[in-house]
């Protein structure tokens, strides 16, 4: 492919995950690392590389725009910190093992179960509805916030994606309101990113020998996507306090499940 279609790829897929993190207050990877995959494969690389690259480059990725999310958010006041410095361990637990797992599987598998992951969150939202919240914030026990942590690191190792799919579910559940949701969802994306990059980056049990990569970090799609993630977030965050939360998170839904489809269907 193209290196000038290439770049044009890479920038479209940094700013569109940074305006649906800033809005929904995920890590952007359950559109970077579909987005990467494709691009990747018209780019050439050998498929046994594709979503192993996918996911660490989209862990590096996350880093800039979970800052870039989470800064903003932070200036409106829409982070609960005291949320954040509970589940940090059992996200450090739960990133730790689903990255050491990943490097062990197959290109095809992890696509299957992204696939799979995506089309659950996808029919979840739109089954589901309206999402409410309860009239009084809930105080659930310490061991049921690492527990969920614990989850969401998981699932963020395994697949190369921020915890958005759980963490604002658990949030809405707890009784905080939909902007505090979004900026203490992106708040989590940034220790994910960090340790994910480390783990699938400079300390990856295997390399990728893939050429300006290290580990499963292919720097010339961080550097091309990463900007654009930043300054997509800062116009995401902002719009979260003008669209209908509802409004987006439907659209969001109708996307992952055309991804969805596009990655199981061989």
């Amino acid at each position: 492919m193209h290196i000038y279609l290439s770049a044009f790829l890479l920038s479209v897929l940094g700013l569109s995950s940074g305006l649906m993190a800033g809005l929904l207050g995920i890590g952007g990877g359950m559109v970077i690392v579909p987005g990467l995959f494709f691009i990747f494969q018209l780019m050439g690389i050998p498929h046994n590389l594709l979503m192993h690259l996918a996911m660490g480059t989209s862990m590096c990725v996350m880093i800039c725009t979970a800052t870039a999310s989470t800064w903003t958010h932070q200036l409106k006041g829409d982070i609960r910190w005291d949320f954040l410095l509970k589940i940090l361990p059992g996200i450090f637990l739960g990133l730790m093992i689903g990255s050491s797992a990943s490097q062990h599987l197959s290109t095809r598998l992890l696509e299957c179960i992204f696939g799979f992951f995506l089309l659950f969150v996808s029919v979840k939202i739109l089954l589901k509805g309206k999402l409410t919240t309860q009239k009084q914030s809930q105080s659930p026990k310490l061991s049921f916030i690492n527990l969920m942590g614990t989850i969401i690191g998981l699932k963020s190792g395994l697949l190369g994606i921020g915890g958005g799919a759980i963490s604002i579910p658990f949030l809405i559940y707890c009784g905080l309101p939909m902007t505090e949701v979004a900026g203490t969802s992106a708040s989590f994306s940034l220790p994910i990113s960090i340790l994910g990059t480390f783990s699938l980056g400079i300390f990856a049990t295997t390399e990728s020998n893939f050429p300006l990569s290290i580990g499963y970090i292919y720097w010339p799609a961080v550097l091309m996507i990463a900007p654009f993630t930043m300054f997509g977030a800062s116009i995401g965050t902002k719009l979260s306090h003008l669209i209908p939360a509802e409004t987006m998170r439907f659209i969001f839904a109708w996307f992952l499940l055309f991804v969805s489809m596009r990655m199981l269907l061989p």
